[in-house]
């Protein structure tokens, strides 16, 4: 009998511990060779490696929260790459919409967002990062440079955007004949005032934003000072 009741304590003790929550799919992932590879070479600070080693996780389980975890982390500490560790923890938490640190993985991807959004704009207190200023510096150049050329194309009678061929006849010149020159075209000028800019400045005189700009090659309005002198376009 005693041996019975031995052999029946030991069925229940089993079953006890089989119903006892373990963490199911999170020990899982814990426990992926290519995570724990990663883990350990976060100890021996070899951040090159541990990166590939929980990509490689990712490969294995794409729904390993803690791969996403770990590499958020990677790139919010060691990369200048704020996108790609909003991604991670993004991830993390729409796996893990529970997790503990919840609160804190939310505020570290609110600061990223933040400057994120700060490198591409610039605020205040932060100038755009170089190579943002940079392009723009390269876009109001080619703007300006455009402007010009449409206003050089202009002033010989050129359409710069001309319309689709109809059927009507175009009348071309001919060989030896005289065409009719346009329009000669005036200018004058004006000195920049305080809290003017370039739009202010074309509404004022009646004049095209873009006819502003064709007549001032390489006008900056961030640059633009008191006192500039600005060439207005006029017709006669």
């Amino acid at each position: 009998m005693r041996e019975f009741l031995a052999i029946f304590i030991a069925i229940l003790a089993t079953a006890w511990i089989g119903c006892e929550p373990t963490g199911g799919a999170v020990n899982a992932e814990d426990k992926e060779p290519h995570f724990l590879e990663g883990r350990r070479q976060m100890q021996q600070r070899d951040f090159e490696g541990a990166e590939r080693s929980f990509h490689k996780a990712l490969e294995a389980n794409p729904r390993s929260s803690l791969a996403h975890y770990e590499i958020g982390l990677l790139y919010l500490t060691r990369k200048s790459a704020p996108a790609a560790a909003i991604y991670h923890l993004q991830r993390y938490l729409s796996l893990q919409p529970n997790a503990p640190n919840g609160k804190d993985v939310q505020n570290h991807i609110e600061a990223l967002k933040g400057d994120l959004a700060r490198d591409i704009l610039g605020s205040p207190q932060h100038a755009p990062d170089t190579a943002i200023q940079q392009l723009r510096s390269q876009l109001n150049q080619m703007a300006a440079e455009n402007q010009a050329l449409r206003h050089q194309l202009q002033s010989r009678g050129i359409n710069p955007n001309p319309r689709p061929a109809t059927n009507s006849t175009v009348q071309l010149p001919q060989p030896g004949g005289t065409s009719t020159p346009p329009p000669p075209v005036a200018s004058r000028k004006h000195k920049v005032q305080s809290g003017e800019n370039p739009t202010a400045i074309a509404r004022r005189y009646g004049i095209q934003l873009q006819e502003l700009y064709a007549a001032n090659p390489g006008l900056n309005p961030s640059k633009l000072q008191i006192g500039q002198e600005l060439i207005i376009p006029t017709r006669e």
